[in-house]
């Protein structure tokens, strides 16, 4: 479920944007305030700041509000994607992805110019060192695959001890698990996030705890 490549061509979504779209959406369903809030698991005071972008929103959030809204990551980033279709492609070039701030990181979402995608990738440099800098760890539906491109990425999880990645490492885990990103080198992570949809329960043949 967010921290990019700090590109100067890269689009900027501001935080008033996703804010007036988040409110738009929610109208359109005919929701309110407090019933998207609860849904999502914040207060309503926090769904309003949110709404008035006064608050950032976590990943993690972003694609709750998504499920919820009968919405695509796209929508809350731009009008203009179109729903993806047999034989429909999206080429994002570098720097050209869709630069927005969340609650834990910068991500530069990729290929948002395609809506209703079963993938969702986006490149988020991750900056915090302390689960309290993140609120915890938090989850949300869906597979999550991370590909560490520049610094050291440890990953927290509820079942399994903290992960250490380096350039060129990745994991691959349920996102229902509780989990959260931190930085663990001098510098910010960069790392590819892929999340997907769960089509059934992960098996998994590692051992807890390792």
């Amino acid at each position: 479920m967010p921290g990019p490549h700090s590109s100067d061509t890269t689009t900027q979504a501001t935080a008033p944007a996703i804010g007036a779209r988040i409110a738009r959406l929610r109208k359109a369903q005919g929701l309110t305030l407090a019933y998207l809030a609860s849904r999502i698991g914040v207060s309503e005071a926090t769904m309003s700041r949110i709404e008035n972008d006064l608050a950032n929103v976590s990943a993690h959030n972003l694609f709750t509000l998504a499920r919820e809204l009968g919405a695509d990551m796209a929508d809350f980033f731009r009008d203009d994607a179109v729903a993806i279709r047999p034989g429909l492609r999206s080429v994002c070039r570098a720097g050209e992805g869709v630069r927005a701030h969340t609650a834990r990181y910068v991500s530069e979402i990729l290929c948002a110019d395609i809506a209703r995608k079963q993938l969702h990738p986006a490149i988020n440099t991750v900056t915090a060192r302390t689960l309290d800098e993140v609120g915890g760890l938090q989850r949300h539906d869906g597979e999550e695959f991370v590909h560490v491109l520049d610094g050291v990425l440890i990953l927290h999880s509820e079942l399994y001890a903290p992960a250490r990645l380096e350039a060129g490492d990745s994991l691959y885990f349920d996102a229902r698990m509780a989990h959260a990103y931190l930085s663990g080198g001098p510098e910010p992570a960069r790392v590819l996030v892929v999340v997907g949809p769960v089509e059934g329960p992960m098996t998994v043949t590692g051992r807890i705890g390792a």
